[in-house]
């Protein structure tokens, strides 16, 4: 005699088949085994699942992955051009969870795991934190949405972002940058460096330009791929213009992008180790996407007009340029003057 399967579960061949009622609805999914499917059971009756999936069509961590990133670069243009922008975030996320996990396991508190994993032991900025905590439920929704994950799409936790210090390269610290990369034979870093301090592009933007994109009669460069999706033109100053000059001069027949010659993740290893070796290893702010913020408080610092910046610097709106408004020296010079006048007025008295 056979024991008696639990209510809402029947066998059929090795495998066994669940129906549910749930608020007038049937919910039905095939398993593999009679514990998984007493558990999914008590899921579907409890709303924790969503979808009535077979666990044999659940993607594993690694599948989900892969399936996700060719998606994301056969759908955005601004990825399609160099989709191994995505193998150190997915590096980070198969080594925690495992590429053979069960997406069904990756649950709110493996989840939690690693939020404090990327912020007690990597120490990873907020904004690197947040991209893969994206990432990760993005590369969910993606299998959810087409059948290959029972349970529901589960959010990290936001690292707060902080307003206070813009950190930028003083001309001192500049200096110590470039000498450092001239002295260890480095020169071609140290090249991209100020292409990046110069011209305000963010680091894909300047890995993603082309011989195509650059007018050395004119003096222009353009930026299509952008973060905003708003293609913008900034001028050359004298520097990048030799500096594209070399390159251009440089390049074979068959190079099309400027900076093809520094991969992304070596670029990532020297900048770590110059940052050592000048005594700015403690300096958490001290990262390439500080010579974006070097350009835009250098042009705020120089007079020009804020919206003029905004346009360089292809911020989405002014709100954002105005993050750097305390480097737009007349207004705190106006300031100066009229507290002298008063002082002056008062000392007559």
């Amino acid at each position: 005699m056979t024991n008696k399967l639990p209510k809402g579960i029947t066998q059929r061949g090795d495998k066994f088949r669940v129906s549910v009622q749930v608020q007038g609805a049937r919910k039905t999914s095939t398993c593999g085994s009679l514990t998984e499917a007493i558990a999914v059971a008590e899921k579907l009756r409890l709303g924790i699942i969503d979808n009535a999936i077979d666990a044999s069509s659940v993607w594993s961590v690694g599948t989900a992955w892969g399936a996700f990133v060719d998606h994301r670069v056969a759908n955005s243009p601004a990825t399609s051009t160099n989709p191994k922008k995505f193998n150190w975030y997915g590096k980070m996320i198969l080594e925690f969870f495992g590429p053979n996990r069960s997406l069904d396991e990756v649950n709110s508190v493996l989840i939690a795991g690693f939020f404090d994993f990327l912020n007690q032991e990597k120490k990873y900025s907020a904004s690197v934190v947040n991209y893969l905590g994206t990432l990760l439920y993005q590369m969910q929704l993606h299998a959810s949405q087409r059948g290959h994950m029972r349970t529901t799409p589960t959010r990290m936790q936001s690292k707060r972002l902080t307003k206070g210090r813009v950190r930028f390269l003083s001309d001192r610290e500049e200096l110590r940058v470039m000498e450092w990369f001239r002295n260890t034979g480095r020169e071609v870093f140290g090249d991209l460096v100020a292409f990046y301090i110069d011209t305000g592009m963010r680091k894909t933007e300047a890995l993603r330009l082309r011989f195509d994109d650059v007018d050395l009669k004119t003096g222009r460069i353009t930026i299509w791929e952008t973060k905003t999706n708003e293609p913008r033109t900034v001028k050359m100053t004298v520097r990048v213009k030799l500096i594209l000059q070399g390159l251009y001069l440089q390049r074979s027949r068959d190079t099309q992008l400027v900076f093809e010659h520094i991969p992304e993740r070596k670029l990532y290893r020297v900048w770590q180790h110059m940052r050592e070796e000048i005594g700015f290893g403690d300096d958490s702010q001290f990262v390439i996407h500080m010579m974006r913020h070097t350009c835009c408080t250098r042009l705020l610092g120089a007079g020009v007009d804020i919206r003029s910046v905004m346009q360089w610097m292809g911020h989405k709106n002014i709100e954002m340029t105005q993050r750097y408004a305390h480097f737009i020296p007349s207004k705190l010079d106006d300031a100066a003057s009229a507290l002298d006048q008063l002082a002056t007025v008062s000392n007559r008295r």
